[in-house]
């Protein structure tokens, strides 16, 4: 076991106007590896999850999240391995996940940083695909898509960002739904694969596209459901092709976290066509998660569901990939391996 046990800080606050955090609020700090007490568990990471809430949760939520001040370890979706305990619910060698502070080791009461039970690795499955498509990513996906979505066969829906992490799961639950899909993305070779790898219908390059325009082609009849992770042009563009009684299910609006000024300018259409659009915060839908779960795991068996995933290296990676999310960078969800698990 290494000595030092490195951990990702912030380093000065944020002055950004958008969600992003800059490279420099990234510090790397070096501490002794801590000794767990009665009680606790020392976790080894292996994985950390970039996600826009790791920014969030530095720069603060109105309402929601307080701000991390400088110098606190940067939080965020872990998963780990411990490796000392001294809790009667954890042996050495389980696989857990959680939010988790980003170092190396951590320690643990048996919660996680928000006092939520950490969970451990599915059984039958790897600790990332116990982390993504059968933790929050994949929650956000079938709770937001099945759940408030509503989509019945037959129905256009459209998916926004939809080669990222939760918008290419929420498309394939789309067509394992019997709808017709579209996804948004913004590089032609994430399109290509939505259709030819995940069984999209189609996909738009919005960088190179008249969104609007294609889905006029595309969906003649209108879309029935959006599963919107972006909001600004790309929403607006999607209001327009709505139709009635179409339902907007907002999971993020990413390309709006880096420019506050984007706005949604045909928000009227929805009066118009008795349309609906439905915010949602994950953990708020507790009730559902072993209905998502079970689902989702039998889905991922029998080989209805992929998983995509975007792997970076070494824990040197974190603020690169964890900024990289917001320019779409990766394809499927961005994970920083920083270690192996190791056979207890």
């Amino acid at each position: 076991m290494a000595e030092i046990n490195r951990q990702w800080v912030v380093a000065q606050a944020s002055t950004s106007a958008g969600m992003c955090l800059e490279p420099e609020v990234f510090g790397l700090h070096e501490a002794p590896i801590p000794e767990p007490g009665p009680g606790q568990i020392l976790i080894r990471n292996l994985i950390f999850a970039c996600e826009p809430l790791v920014h969030a949760w530095v720069k603060g939520v109105p309402g929601r999240i307080d701000p991390l001040p400088v110098g606190a370890t940067i939080k965020g979706h872990a998963g780990g391995q411990v490796v000392t305990s001294q809790h009667p619910g954890f042996n050495v060698g389980d696989l857990v996940h959680g939010n988790l502070a980003w170092a190396d080791y951590t320690l643990s009461d048996g919660n996680d940083v928000n006092g939520v039970p950490l969970s451990l690795q599915v059984e039958g499955f790897d600790l990332s695909t116990s982390m993504i498509t059968l933790g929050m990513t994949g929650l956000c996906a079938y709770i937001g898509l099945l759940d408030i979505g509503s989509p019945k066969p037959g129905d256009m829906v459209v998916v926004s960002a939809a080669a990222g992490g939760i918008g290419n799961i929420a498309g394939q639950l789309a067509g394992l739904a019997g709808c017709e899909v579209i996804g948004i993305a913004g590089d032609e070779n994430k399109c290509q694969r939505l259709v030819s790898d995940l069984g999209f219908t189609a996909a738009i390059d919005y960088k190179s596209s008249d969104v609007s325009a294609e889905l006029g082609k595309l969906a003649p009849g209108g879309v029935n459901v959006m599963f919107d992770n972006v909001g600004g042009q790309v929403l607006d563009a999607v209001l327009l092709n709505l139709a009635s009684w179409g339902r907007v299910v907002v999971c993020g609006g990413i390309g709006s976290y880096d420019n506050p000024q984007m706005g949604v300018y045909n928000h009227i259409l929805l009066a118009q066509r008795n349309g609906s659009m439905h915010g949602f915060w994950y953990s708020d839908y507790q009730q559902n998660f072993a209905r998502a779960t079970q689902r989702l795991g039998q889905w991922l068996k029998e080989g209805k569901l992929k998983e995509v995933v975007d792997i970076a290296h070494g824990f040197e990676q974190v603020p690169e990939a964890s900024r990289g999310i917001f320019s779409g960078a990766n394809m499927g969800k961005q994970l920083v391996q920083i270690a192996s698990p190791v056979e207890a």
